[in-house]
């Protein structure tokens, strides 16, 4: 990359060399220590690439032994042919220059968040978290640490059994799992531990490399190691001798709780949407937003959908300028009163697609305690639905040195 880099720096020429003395003159170049490369045989001579400069040195040698061969320039690529093309312009070649200098510095910040993976939490509840709490748009890359990102996110947010965060050009990827599948070992390629993702009593537990900590039929907390990756080894007489450290490997199901609470009134206000439409636009750059003046809302009633179109130059290189698209979308209100019957069907159907995301993650329904009942007209499902899921995750393990085990 950075002979390239330089390449295009001092500027690059590729010429046709045509002639009786043709070889005469590529020997002089050998012989001047005159670099060219990319050397092709063509019709009645040769084709090379060569720098500027060394396109001057040949220009001059060829005049010194008068050779009646001919050069004829292809193509020339470059900065300082850019420049030479556009002398006439120069604030267009500066403004281009300013441009690319700009885009450089921009590399070294994160300028995008991405977020997948998500059921029980939106992507803009936790991207929102993330901005205002942990990483907002224009940090320094450097400053960023994925690993401690991604236990501060495990930490808070409960259902949340594996996060991975990774920073790709100018955008942060955190990819987020809710459950972890039955059949998946644990795989991990640092020293680490196998821990607790959520509170539960151990089912199952098969340990590829590591020590088990836990037995069946424990209860365990979230967060508390399962199987260990810090293996001890001791002899005859039960002293330590080493302590290895290993990626643990396992798999860990168990019992776990879900609280379910779902409440909706039984007066509702529906919205029945019209096919009008009205979208205006703002243009951004970092932190300042200029509103362009046309596209404002005309409805009585309607709902904003804002959609970030980032720039981006490609992959993952976003930069911190872009517009936003904002669609006003009419709606008329419609009021509607359910029966306790209409009520109890619509709560039970709403459990059933929660039960179904549950199982679509690979967790296993055991028990469904969850009741219907009427308060106040309003229609609340409430209760317990027990699972049996895995719950092991990888947690990076601290390492201690020997002297430190000898203290």
């Amino acid at each position: 990359m950075f002979h390239s880099l330089k390449k295009w720096l001092i500027g690059q020429i590729l010429i046709n060399i045509k002639g009786a003395s043709k070889d005469r003159l590529l020997n002089m170049c050998k012989k001047n220590d005159i670099p060219f490369e990319n050397l092709k045989l063509i019709d009645d001579g040769y084709s090379m690439q060569l720098s500027t400069s060394g396109y001057k040195e040949l220009m001059v040698f060829k005049e010194k032994i008068k050779s009646d061969c001919t050069i004829e320039v292809v193509n020339k690529n470059g900065l300082p042919h850019f420049f030479f093309k556009y002398k006439k312009r120069k604030i267009f070649a500066i403004c281009c220059i300013i441009f690319l200098i700009s885009v450089y510095c921009f590399t070294y910040f994160i300028w995008n968040i991405s977020i997948s993976g998500t059921s029980t939490y939106t992507k803009e509840e936790i991207l929102k978290d993330v901005k205002n709490n942990h990483v907002k748009l224009g940090s320094p890359k450097s400053d960023i640490n994925c690993n401690e990102l991604e236990k501060q996110l495990r930490n808070k947010y409960d259902n949340l059994a594996w996060i991975s965060c990774q920073i790709k050009g100018t955008n942060l990827i955190i990819n987020v799992e809710e459950t972890v599948p039955n059949n998946e070992v644990i795989k991990y390629e640092k020293p680490c531990n196998i821990i607790a993702h959520k509170d539960a009593i151990i089912t199952k537990i098969v340990t590829n490399k590591g020590s088990r900590v836990v037995n069946l039929g424990d209860k365990v907390n979230k967060n508390d190691i399962l199987i260990t990756g810090a293996v001890n080894v001791y002899n005859e007489y039960d002293e330590l001798l080493e302590t290895n450290y290993l990626s643990a490997k396992g798999q860990i199901l168990g019992i776990v709780e879900y609280n379910y609470y779902d409440e909706f009134s039984l007066e509702n206000s529906d919205k029945v949407y019209t096919n009008n439409t009205t979208s205006s636009y703002s243009i951004y750059f970092k932190d300042s937003i200029v509103k362009l003046p046309f596209g404002k809302a005309k409805y009585n009633s309607y709902d904003t959908v804002t959609e970030d179109n980032k720039l981006k130059l490609f992959g993952d290189l976003y930069l911190p300028l872009g517009f936003y698209k904002t669609t006003y979308k009419e709606y008329d209100v419609s009021n509607v009163s359910l029966s306790q019957e209409e009520a109890s069907a619509k709560a039970k159907e709403r459990l059933i697609i929660y039960i179904d995301n549950l199982k679509k993650k690979g967790v296993s329904i055991l028990e469904n305690n969850v009741t219907i009942s009427f308060v106040d007209g309003k229609c609340i499902a409430k209760g317990i639905i027990k699972c049996e899921e895995s719950i092991g995750i990888p947690s990076e393990l601290e390492i201690i040195k020997e002297e430190e085990q000898i203290q």
